[in-house]
């Protein structure tokens, strides 16, 4: 008999109730807001420890995929796909907002309902920046970044790949198998589902419906899971993708 949904629905469910909880409550209490992503990060580390121990079905950090091993296929899954994505969402990030926000490129005229997601008047298209290259050659971190990147694989990533690759996605493919095999990772129903909730729960925390775009990388995210057999390489991914987005949008915006 194959294991029931329910445990790992349910702990979903209160997980994202508890980070929207606390992001709300942020608005509102300044101790909360300062120690947001770390109370969030407590959830999505222990709660499945809970689960596991309220429900019977045991869970292990471990058997889950946080360890570095196998540290070679690790670092070339890593090396691939950023090799392959962060090029086409470098490309992707200017020509989209070269689209929305360009002076003079008539973005309401061109995609009026996306004139919001503009940040401000302050973006210069590519074209007359000499191009998306040299764009790329004006970069710049943002400010504390060495904290920064501390705060996104500690704090961010690794509670996010452990919830939702390491415990999520092993509890559904516990109830659907991997049935078919793609670029040498056995995946299948439990990878579109675990990232239809990876998206579906960061927009239940705050709303925002250009979160649901996070289905995508977890895609990613969970095909590194399966070919690896550990969270470290989506880890590192995961924080690299979102430190790259705060690079581009401090050097843009």
């Amino acid at each position: 008999m194959r294991p029931s949904l329910r445990e790992p629905v349910l702990t979903f469910l209160v997980a994202i109730a508890l980070a929207s909880g606390l992001f709300w409550a942020g608005r509102a209490i300044p101790v909360v807001r300062q120690n947001l992503h770390a109370g969030i990060a407590v959830v999505f580390l222990y709660l499945p420890v809970l689960a596991g121990w309220l429900t019977g079905r045991r869970f292990d950090f471990r058997d889950a995929g946080l360890r570095l091993d196998p540290l070679g296929t690790n670092a070339v899954v890593l090396a691939v796909a950023i090799a392959v994505t962060f090029p086409l969402f470098v490309v992707g990030f200017f020509g989209f907002y070269d689209l929305v926000c360009a002076t003079g490129a008539g973005p309401h005229a061109a995609a009026p309902f996306l004139g919001p997601l503009c940040p401000g008047p302050g973006w210069q298209s590519s074209r007359s920046a000499g191009g998306i290259a040299a764009r790329v050659l004006q970069l710049r971190l943002p400010p504390s970044f060495a904290l920064l990147a501390a705060n996104q694989v500690l704090v961010i990533a690794l509670p996010e790949e452990m919830f939702f690759r390491g415990y999520l996605l092993g509890r559904l493919e516990d109830r659907w198998p991997p049935g078919h095999h793609f670029l040498g990772a056995p995946v299948g129903r439990a990878l579109l589902v675990s990232a239809g909730l990876f998206a579906l729960g960061h927009f239940l925390v705050d709303f925002n419906l250009q979160r649901l775009a996070v289905f995508f990388p977890a895609l990613v995210f969970g095909w590194m899971r399966a070919r690896t057999g550990s969270v470290a390489a989506g880890v590192a991914y995961h924080a690299l993708c979102n430190l790259l987005a705060d690079v581009l949008h401090t050097s843009n915006f």
